[in-house]
Formats: C-alpha cells, sequence, structure tokens
C-alpha cells in the first residue's frame, strides 16, 4: 500500500508537465545529426503528429528514415516510440492547445479557405502560447531604454523595419540593423545593459544573429526575441522569448502572428509612453502634414 501510495503522485507529476517532452528534445538538440534535427523541429512544432502517425509516417513528414525515428527516440531517454506517444497522450490531458494541433494537410490541399484556416490556426496559437506577462515587460523596457536596436535577416529584417517603423512613432533612438553595406559592431559595440534589442530570428536563420545574440547577452544588454517554436539554440541568448506558429500551407511560412504579436507590442508601449508618446506623435503628424509628405486627398 505504501509503494502504491509513493508512486501515485509520480504518475500525476509525469501527467501535468505537457512540455517535458520539449525540455528532452532542447537539452540534447545540439548534438543531433540533421536527419534528428529534422525530427526534433517537426515534433516542437507539431507534437500531436507523434500520437496521429506512426513512426514511418512522422518520418516521411519529417523527410527522414524510419531508423532515424528509433535513434532519435532512443536519444531523447524513451524506451521506444509508443514510450513516447504515451507521454505527449498523457500531456494532451492539460490542454494545453499545441497538443491538439495537427501539421498534416486538412482539407481541399492548396484551397483559399484551407490558406486562410491556417493563418487562424498560426493566431490562435500566437494567443494560447505567448505569456502575455512577458509582452508587457517588453513593452515596458521599449519605453525604458535608453538606445533600442531592431536586427533582422533574410524575412526577418521585414518584420524588425516594422518594429522599428512603429516605435519611432512613440520614442527616439530606435536604429534597424544592419544598414545596407554596413557591419554591425560599428553601431552595436557601446550597447550596455540600458539598452534594448528587438531581434527576430524566424527560422532558416542566420549563423550570424545567434553570435551576435551570445555577444551581446555576455555584455548584459537585455534582448527581446521574436521567434518561431522550431527555435532551439538562440532562445538561450534571449531575456524574453516570444514563438509564433509561422507554418503555412505550402512551402511559404504563414506570418500573420509575427505581425499582430509586434502590432500589439507597439500599442502596448504606446500606451505606456502616456502623454510624451502622443505628444511625439502629434509632432510627428504636424510635420508631416507640413511638408505634405502624405496625400490627404486619397
Amino acid at each position: 500500500m505504501t509503494n502504491k501510495e509513493t508512486r501515485m503522485p509520480n504518475k500525476q507529476t509525469k501527467a501535468v508537465e505537457p512540455r517535458a517532452f520539449e525540455r528532452r528534445i532542447r537539452a540534447v538538440y545540439e548534438t543531433m545529426p540533421g536527419s534528428e534535427r529534422a525530427l526534433a523541429d517537426r515534433v516542437l512544432e507539431y507534437p500531436n503528429d507523434v500520437i496521429m502517425c506512426s513512426a514511418t509516417e512522422l518520418a516521411e513528414l519529417a523527410g527522414a528514415s524510419k531508423a532515424a525515428v528509433t535513434r532519435f527516440v532512443k536519444r531523447l531517454g524513451y524506451e521506444d516510440f509508443r514510450d513516447m506517444q504515451k507521454e505527449i497522450r498523457q500531456a494532451q490531458t492539460t490542454g494545453d492547445p499545441i497538443f491538439l494541433t495537427s501539421g498534416r494537410k486538412k482539407g481541399k490541399a492548396g484551397s483559399l479557405a484551407a490558406h486562410v484556416e491556417q493563418d487562424m490556426d498560426c493566431l490562435r496559437q500566437m494567443l494560447d502560447t505567448i505569456d502575455e506577462s512577458v509582452v508587457a515587460e517588453v513593452a515596458r523596457r521599449i519605453v525604458d531604454a535608453r538606445r533600442i536596436v531592431c536586427i533582422g535577416y533574410r524575412n526577418s529584417q521585414f518584420f524588425a523595419a516594422y518594429a522599428r517603423r512603429l516605435i519611432i512613432h512613440i520614442r527616439p533612438d530606435v536604429m534597424l540593423l544592419p544598414g545596407a553595406g554596413q557591419v554591425l559592431m560599428e553601431d552595436m559595440s557601446d550597447l550596455g545593459k540600458e539598452d534594448l534589442i528587438i531581434a527576430v530570428g524566424l527560422r532558416r536563420r542566420t549563423p550570424v544573429l545567434g553570435r551576435t545574440m551570445e555577444l551581446m547577452q555576455k555584455r548584459k544588454v537585455p534582448i527581446a526575441y521574436i521567434t518561431d517554436r522550431r527555435a532551439v539554440a538562440t532562445t538561450k541568448y534571449a531575456t524574453w522569448v516570444m514563438a509564433c506558429q509561422v507554418r503555412g500551407t505550402s512551402l511559404f511560412d504563414s506570418y500573420v502572428g509575427v505581425m499582430s504579436l509586434i502590432n500589439f507590442l507597439c500599442t502596448q508601449a504606446t500606451e505606456l509612453g502616456g502623454a510624451a508618446a502622443r505628444k511625439r506623435l502629434r509632432g510627428i503628424e504636424e510635420a508631416l502634414d507640413l511638408l505634405g509628405e502624405l496625400d490627404s486627398s486619397n
């Protein structure tokens, strides 16, 4: 009887730790070969696929082999694939929304309806998985920081530019880096703990982003990191992490969650900025009107 009583809490504890498998993956991610990383990426994005698929089907979805699935499962410390399925199935009982979504195609492939539904799902997952208190902390830092640097590469650069474009309306000293033909450290070498970096790193990240974040972390520069659910190695350098779902219905990712998050973040910062933010915004609008830079007739 005593033995049963001592075992019961262990089972209950396991059932209420929905992200335990994520911790297992993240702990060994950097030691995995490419084929296993492809599986890790898939499982991090869509853990429900582990339950819905056989080992062979999961391998096909991730572009890996069944042997890679076996090695992946063992590396994570599970006895076999069914043991991994069991843990994730138990995690579903907590109601965590990430376990209710599958990456497998539904409905008419390639239809506009499927495309829009996937975008809506990305928004729902962003809402369900991002801690709003983290967003509030970053918004406050946007207002209080001495200087802000927005940084991004490839597609991520669009969103770094968007964040900078919104923030510059409510406060000065906001830079977008890297500039055309420029190197980073000429503009970032004197950043310190009073400043803020807003780093955008969506999947297919460049190595220089991680190296820059690591260096800035060592220099105690706060980093707000807007990324996707696949990010593992780079998240350890960030002060705040806001991970969005970005998978679309085709080879192109869906960024609706990223855009919505940045918009909300900057709106919150505007409200926190109070009278000073409103004064700056009014001054910009007046200057635009005086110079006639916007067409008010259309």
